[in-house]
């Protein structure tokens, strides 16, 4: 699965229902950008990387040649392409399990595809595409282990801040699709409320860095902007370390649950595919706050539900 950050940590469990059942050497074929973070997956053994774009035909055998030198059992297709189906075939892999479309037929193990009527989670239904194929486990957790020196970089950078642990709260106001974002300027009054009593981190990516310069206003009131600032295994440890995380749906809400942090989700009635029972934070101690459009959403209503819960 090489597409984004929250459908990839998303296929934890069926990875661990493929390794309880068949004692296998897990190998991932992941996003660049999440080599690192995919090595911290107990569950995966190898990462092979591969970029989310359209690739020659010479670079699609290359890979599939490297494929099929390491001679590989099974391959399952989490997210269905064109290319991820052409690859597995071309690899001589003789079990290849995914989803019936977009070249389906290269597949000899495969189910339709009913994602889009969000009836399950995203985990969910992971783990019905590999109990297809008698993978099953009874623990659904969703679980990263980060590296002890990454955990020490993170304490060091948490002094230097004087940011103490379960002592502050990060708020993600950005997301890939901006018809899901928060109105911003609500998560400005937001931070700047909540920094009156206790510290804010505001999180995002280089490409957020613009407009998420409007928090540097707030660094007098307890906001720290570390927009584009960190890399994944960066934020994993600050939210780790995190009282709550605040987010729009988006990739760091789920890495937050596979470090133990509770979240608080905002979410509008979007698209049936992109609904919050397929979307919403895995696990317990999560609070998911949904209106039919996701500005109607009130900053005093946030704020109060995180008051009846931390404060």
């Amino acid at each position: 699965r090489n597409d984004r950050l929250g459908e990839f940590l998303l296929i934890i469990p069926a990875l661990r229902a493929l390794k309880k059942v068949f004692q296998a050497k897990i190998t991932v074929v992941a996003n660049p950008y999440l080599k690192e973070l995919a090595k911290c997956i107990p569950e995966v053994d190898e990462v092979l990387i591969w970029e989310p774009k359209k690739h020659s035909l010479r670079e699609i055998f290359s890979f599939s040649s490297l494929l099929r030198k390491k001679k590989f059992d099974l391959a399952v297709i989490f997210n269905p392409t064109k290319e991820a189906h052409l690859i597995s075939f071309l690899s001589r892999i003789p079990l290849r399990l995914g989803y019936h479309r977009k070249w389906g037929f290269l597949l000899n193990r495969k189910i339709k595809d009913e994602k889009d009527q969000s009836r399950l989670h995203e985990v969910e239904y992971n783990l019905q595409l590999v109990k297809e194929i008698g993978a099953y486990t009874e623990d659904l957790s969703l679980r990263i282990e980060l590296p002890q020196e990454e955990l020490n970089k993170t304490q060091d950078f948490l002094i230097s801040q004087t940011l103490e642990p379960k002592n502050y709260i990060v708020i993600s106001p950005f997301c890939s699709n901006s018809l899901k974002e928060w109105p911003l300027k609500n998560f400005l009054e937001l931070a700047e409320k909540l920094g009156k009593d206790i510290k804010v981190v505001v999180a995002g990516s280089r490409e957020d860095q613009e407009r998420g310069r409007l928090f540097n206003g707030l660094k007098e009131r307890g906001v720290l902007n570390l927009i584009g600032k960190t890399d994944l295994l960066q934020l994993a440890g600050i939210l780790k370390y995190a009282e709550v995380l605040i987010s729009n749906d988006s990739g760091p809400v789920h890495l937050a649950c596979c470090v133990g942090v509770e979240t608080v989700v905002l979410f509008g009635n979007t698209k049936p595919s992109q609904s919050s029972r397929r979307w919403r934070p895995w696990g317990e101690g999560h609070i998911v706050i949904q209106k039919p459009q996701i500005f109607q959403i009130r900053v005093e209503e946030v704020l109060r539900i995180l008051k009846d819960a931390i404060f």
